[in-house]
């Protein structure tokens, strides 16, 4: 199999996920970016998932992932291929508020190896913890998917009942507690990659809907890439716009401390190294793009979104090669 890299500790990396993973309402992205995820167990250290709309039976909606993933485990031995055993996957699920805390709090408190936290959905759970334990910000690299700016064709199709303010400072669909840690001085050191506009290369052109289909082929985790769309019409291809944060990690062709570093996930910049050492985010490329004051630079947004989005399309080709190359030494084997 392909060599993943390692951490600068040489441990394979540790990750944790917030998510806004459930079967009630909203996106279906997320169900597919946890099969995923998964697909990836015996590369990873998963230390925790927090399903935060517990509301919306989002336990549930991992319990049925973790069913397909036991399934396959079983069935294609997936013991001898170094994948957890789906026991040691379902204690890491927090059942509720107080769970998360707790399995974030002792992931985060290793210091032995970087913790990658990955947010698949609004920010407001990670955010109370951590100014519970703003110590634990030295041991964390954050990687979020979508809490930047909005695009400005798409605030149209906000709820009503969401503020609104100006289109240049607009925050994404999972832009919520976002600025409480975005401008809260004992952060502005903390490792950073803020994944704004790039993870929508994921949607673009037929592909995604081509390897939507092949990966079905591949056991009951295959299956349920599919189960889990099945009443959205829309959403008929491989959608996963959570899984560059963990595409990131994963690549085998970069170095994880160094986001510029073109990966799966796209390409980034540090913007502004004085003010936010630490911090990294959608790659401008040569469109004029003002990131302190985005304002002054608005008038090019929708090209600083393509720019950006077409870094990850240079890269998806490879990443679905290998990822299909993956699953056919699990499955075919």
């Amino acid at each position: 199999m392909t060599s993943f890299p390692t951490d600068i500790w040489g441990n394979s990396p540790r990750v944790f996920v917030f998510t806004d993973i459930n079967i009630d309402s909203g996106d279906p992205d997320d169900r597919q970016s946890l099969i995923h995820l998964l697909w990836y167990a015996d590369d990873l250290e998963i230390e925790g998932i927090v399903p935060d709309r517990w509301n919306a039976r989002s336990v549930e909606a991992c319990n049925l992932v973790l069913d397909a993933y036991n399934r396959d485990y079983d069935t294609f031995s997936l013991d001898k291929l170094n994948y957890p055993p789906q026991n040691i996957l379902r204690n890491k699920i927090a059942g509720d508020y107080n769970q998360a805390v707790e399995l974030f709090i002792q992931a985060a408190s290793d210091p032995s190896s970087p913790l990658y936290v990955l947010i698949w959905g609004n920010m407001k759970v990670f955010q109370s913890i951590l100014i519970q334990r703003p110590d634990l910000a030295d041991n964390i690299r954050l990687i979020t998917i979508g809490t930047g700016l909005m695009l400005e064709e798409d605030i149209e199709h906000m709820p009503p009942s969401w503020e609104k303010s100006a289109p240049c400072k607009q925050l994404n669909w999972n832009g919520a507690g976002r600025e409480a840690i975005y401008d809260d001085e004992r952060f502005s050191d903390m490792w950073w990659l803020e994944i704004n506009w790039t993870y929508a290369g994921m949607f673009v052109g037929e592909e995604p809907a081509e390897m939507f289909e092949k990966l079905s082929q591949y056991g009951a985790m295959g299956k349920h890439i599919k189960e889990v769309v099945k009443n959205e019409s829309w959403a008929q291809y491989f959608r996963v716009g959570d899984t560059p944060s963990v595409l990131y990690i994963i690549d085998p062709g970069h170095t994880l401390e160094d986001p510029t570093e073109i990966s799966w996930a796209g390409k980034f910049v540090k913007p502004m190294p004085q003010l936010r050492p630490n911090y990294y985010t959608d790659s401008n490329g040569s469109v004029e793009w003002n990131y302190q004051e985005p304002c002054s630079t608005w008038s090019n947004h929708g090209n600083m979104r393509d720019q950006a989005v077409q870094t990850l399309l240079n890269k998806r080709p490879e990443m679905y090669r290998k990822l299909l190359e993956k699953l056919d030494l699990i499955y075919k084997n």
